[in-house]
């Protein structure tokens, strides 16, 4: 079975025929909503949906890694990157048998 992706458009889509706004008006909230978590996230905070979870920005130490392509021993730098935890609606909704 294959999986289907949500894209932007598709989320303007559901904004213009929830709220009846024009497609470019919906669009431009989706993009806002998504420019203001960018900003927030890049400043190190965190974003909280309630009822859907909690997208926050960790750490991630530096470690030796190998090249897969040549099995090269390398070491991978330190970064950051985003974690999402769901909130325990969403977890209890996905969970439902």
């Amino acid at each position: 079975m294959k999986k289907k992706n949500v894209t932007r458009k598709e989320l303007a889509i559901s904004v213009n025929e929830k709220l009846g706004l024009s497609q470019r008006s919906a669009a431009e909230i989706v993009d806002t909503v998504f420019a203001v978590m960018k900003e927030t996230m890049v400043a190190g905070e965190s974003v909280k949906l309630v009822q859907f979870g909690t997208l926050s920005v960790r750490d991630k130490a530096p470690r030796r890694g190998r090249n897969p392509r040549t099995g090269e021993s390398m070491t991978i730098t330190k970064r950051q990157m985003v974690s999402f935890r769901p909130s325990k609606r969403l977890r209890e909704r996905l969970n439902q048998d």
